[in-house]
Formats: C-alpha cells, sequence, structure tokens
C-alpha cells in the first residue's frame, strides 16, 4: 500500500514520499509487527476498503457449469470456442476449451451456451442511485425513503442489461450503501455496489450549491444548514468522515483550492481509499498533479490535462452521454431545457461534444485507462440501460476500436474501479461476475443488448430468452 500511496504522489510536492518508504523499510527489518502487516491477508471483503473477513469455505456451495459457447474472457486473447466455465459459489473455479477443463459431476446446474458467447459482466463506473425517474417526479416532495426506492429500481435496470458492477459517485445521506448491503444480502437484485457518499466541495462549490443544477430553482431554505468544506484540514476531515461512514471510495467536486484537493487526495490515499473529481480547467490539471485517481467528465479541459493524466497514470471515466442528454433534448420533466448548464455559478461554461469526444480520442491514443460511466442525472427510468450502450458508441467514435471498448467496459473498468484482481475478466480464483449474450460483441457492440444469462456472485439473476 505504501508503494502505491507513493507512485501516486509522484512529483515534487511529495518529495518527502522515498524517504518515507525507506524509513518503513528500515522499521520492517527491525519490527515484526511490521513485517507482519505487510503480509496479504487471506480473506477480505469484496469491495475496495479491504476488510480482513474470516476465510470462507465454499466447498460446499452449488456448482454452476457454462458450456459450448465461445469464450471472451477480457483477457485480451483471441475468443474461445466451445468453451467451459465452472463457479462455485461466488468464485469462478476453472474456464477455458471444453478439452482442458475437468467437469463436476456435482454440478447443481448446467448452462448450455452452444451459440451464445460468455464474457465478464459489464461496469457502470459513474451513476447516481438517488437521482430522478419518471415525468410526474415534480408533483411529489422528495427524501432519502424516495431516493431509496428509486435506487432500487434502477439497481434491477442496470443488472438485467448485464451490468454487474456500479460506482455511486454521490448519494442523498447513506442510500447507495444500503443498495450495496440488499445486493450483498440477497434482499434486492441489482449489481455489485460500490459508493462514495456525498460529494465533498467548498461552500457553494459543485455539490453545495442552493440551485438545483440548471433549472434555477432554489433548494428549501437555500439547501438548509452548508454542507461545504474549506481549507486542507476542513477537507481532510470531510474525507476521514467518508471513510468512516464506510465509503468505497472519494469524490472531489470543483470549484476548490490546489491545498484543498491535495489535502483531500493525500488524506484518502493514506487511508487506502481511491479519489474521483468532478472537475474542470486548472482544478482538474490541480487534482490530476496532486495524484487523483479517476476524472469524471471531459469538461473544459486544459491542453496540459491529458499529458498529466499520462504521466500521474490517472484514469478517465468521460460520460460523453450525459451532455449528449444535456444538449440535444434537455430533461423536460425536471423543466431543464436543451443546450447546456443553466443557472448553475460552479458550471459557467460552454459545453462542447466535439471538444469532449477530441479529448478521448487524445487520452485513448496517449495510452490513458479509460472507463465506462453514464451519469444521468434525470428521467433514468427511461434512459437506462440505453444510455449504457450509446456511451459505448461514442468511445467508438472517439476512436477507440470495439475490442478496446469491450475491455474499458470490464478490465479496464475493474482496475480503475480498484477490483482488478477480483472482477473484469473470466478467469481462476475471479468473482463470477459473468454475461452470457447471443451474438458475438467484437464484431457489433450492439450484440451486447441481446442478454440471455447473467450471472453476479455466482448466482443466476437473469435466466432465460433474449430481453
Amino acid at each position: 500500500m505504501q508503494d502505491h500511496i507513493a507512485r501516486r504522489r509522484g512529483g515534487g510536492h511529495w518529495k518527502h514520499a522515498a524517504l518515507g518508504v525507506g524509513l518503513l523499510a528500515s522499521l520492517a527489518a527491525l519490527s515484526p509487527v511490521v513485517q507482519a502487516a505487510e503480509r496479504p491477508i487471506p480473506e477480505t471483503t469484496d469491495d475496495v476498503r479491504r476488510v480482513p473477513i474470516p476465510p470462507i469455505d465454499r466447498s460446499h456451495e452449488p456448482i454452476v457449469v457454462i458450456a459450448g459457447g465461445t469464450l471472451i474472457d477480457g483477457r485480451g486473447g483471441a475468443p474461445i470456442s466451445n468453451a467451459v466455465v465452472v463457479t462455485q459459489g461466488d468464485r469462478i473455479l476453472a474456464a477455458g476449451p471444453a478439452g482442458s477443463v475437468a467437469v463436476p459431476a456435482n454440478a447443481a446446474r448446467t448452462i448450455d451456451a452452444s451459440g451464445l458467447y460468455v464474457m465478464p459482466g459489464l461496469i457502470d463506473l459513474h451513476i447516481h442511485f438517488t437521482q430522478q425517474r419518471c415525468h410526474d417526479f415534480g408533483k411529489y416532495s422528495d427524501s432519502p425513503a424516495g431516493a431509496a426506492i428509486r435506487g432500487v429500481a434502477l439497481a434491477e435496470q442496470l443488472i438485467n442489461a448485464g451490468i454487474t458492477a456500479a460506482r455511486d459517485v454521490g448519494t442523498v445521506d447513506d442510500v447507495a450503501l444500503r443498495i450495496k448491503e440488499g445486493v450483498d444480502r440477497g434482499i434486492i437484485r441489482g449489481p455489485r455496489v460500490l459508493w462514495s457518499g456525498r460529494i465533498i466541495a467548498t461552500t457553494g462549490g459543485h455539490g453545495d450549491e442552493v440551485t438545483s443544477t440548471a433549472t434555477g430553482r432554489q433548494k428549501p431554505a437555500l439547501g438548509g444548514p452548508s454542507k461545504g468544506a474549506n481549507g486542507p484540514w476542513e477537507w481532510r476531515t470531510a474525507v476521514r468522515e467518508q471513510i468512516r461512514n464506510l465509503a468505497d471510495w472519494i469524490k472531489l467536486g470543483a470549484p476548490a483550492d490546489k491545498e484543498e484537493l491535495a489535502a483531500a487526495i493525500d488524506e484518502a490515499h493514506s487511508l487506502g481509499v481511491p479519489v474521483a473529481i468532478d472537475s474542470f480547467g486548472k482544478y482538474t490539471d490541480w487534482a490530476i498533479e496532486a495524484g487523483v485517481d479517476t476524472l469524471e467528465h471531459p469538461l473544459a479541459m486544459s491542453n496540459n490535462a491529458v499529458p498529466l493524466m499520462k504521466k500521474h497514470g490517472t484514469a478517465f471515466v468521460p460520460t460523453i452521454i450525459a451532455f449528449d442528454n444535456l444538449l440535444n433534448g434537455g430533461y423536460p420533466t425536471a423543466g431543464i431545457p436543451s443546450g447546456g448548464f443553466y443557472h448553475t455559478h460552479s458550471r459557467r461554461f460552454v459545453i462542447d461534444q466535439r471538444d469532449h469526444l477530441k479529448r478521448v480520442t487524445e487520452a485513448y491514443r496517449a495510452g490513458v485507462p479509460i472507463g465506462v460511466g453514464t451519469d444521468i442525472p434525470f428521467e433514468n427510468d427511461e434512459r437506462y440501460p440505453d444510455a449504457y450502450f450509446h456511451e459505448l458508441d461514442y468511445l467508438s467514435q472517439a476512436g477507440m476500436s470495439n475490442a478496446d471498448i469491450l475491455a474499458s467496459a470490464t478490465r479496464v473498468g475493474a482496475q480503475i474501479m480498484r477490483m482488478g484482481d477480483k472482477l473484469g475478466t473470466i478467469e481462476k480464483g475471479k468473482i463470477a461476475d459473468i454475461l452470457i449474450v447471443g451474438a458475438n460483441p467484437l464484431d457489433s457492440l450492439k450484440n451486447l443488448r441481446d442478454v440471455r444469462y447473467v450471472v453476479a456472485d455466482g448466482k443466476v439473476v437473469v435466466d432465460g430468452p433474449a430481453r
């Protein structure tokens, strides 16, 4: 972890990092306690927090076999025809050509995937479970309970589309945490959830404005007591509070001071939690230099941003589809006209989709990791899951190949999510999150819509004919 933190910090602001690592190495040589702390933990929670848990005996869990399909395992090799995948409980036991994989005689179920394509489950890196839906929502007051009900409905939409993991990057209260727990406990159907809690913002910044984005309507009591954080130590405190509340990720908003951004990112990394930022202009450059893990949206990016991302290992989640919705139709049910951001003090710039696509192309050519995210703030009952597949189309328009887009939606997405050792590919030891579709997605990304089966956490949650 210390090595990871040192790499992420890089640059002149963190000259003490190498000294700190050297000191830890010296202490490790002297102290068996420190040495023990560096040993891998055998079993942890299946999220970014990696909390140690007692060993799990999966030997009595049911075995599921997927046989006869063409396997696109997500590791970058050629598809494997007539493949077999064996799962037990929530883990993959084996995957490969039929002749090389032993099929247990005591399988609880065998799925005949002949003529179908087997691949890792899809990942959406930017959602908000608590966003609004339905044409008549303006008639009703909102509450965390109402947001939770909407979130459960969205979780169902996602899993039905083969999206088996999702990162919520801004929620009302602890709604996303409770949806995460509901999925984990089998109470509701949905994807694996990682969550960020509320956006950390300066007073009046993005995440703490008193007017609703693009409508100009003031929030009740001007938003109530300010939740903004001001100054580096308040930003550090806000990060600690989010991690105390069990957040998997930290989400920052701009504008903010350079020192505030650096303090929050440093604090999160020191506690082993990654950071995303919704930013623009110089604030984006400052965050990248400070070691932010993911940049959400290509808003008003400077010409320095992509080179900085490449230098510092920052990942990119463009969410182009979110701005397509805003520009081409707006959100009528929310009273938001088309054309851009309106009535928002923290978004005083023009949206340019051509520039957005240009930045994605630039990042792709530079080798910046690119993930798939949607970020639909309103009417998600109508816009999911189509929004996800439209985002893939936008990545194609930016020049990415089908193979690289599929990687972004699976393996690369898992790596960006900090779950690459557990998700994103179909191989021994990984979590059994599997999508089976009716035709080859490498030939056409539209074939991802032809969902036949979805296995999530080892359980068949979508079962049967095309949807």
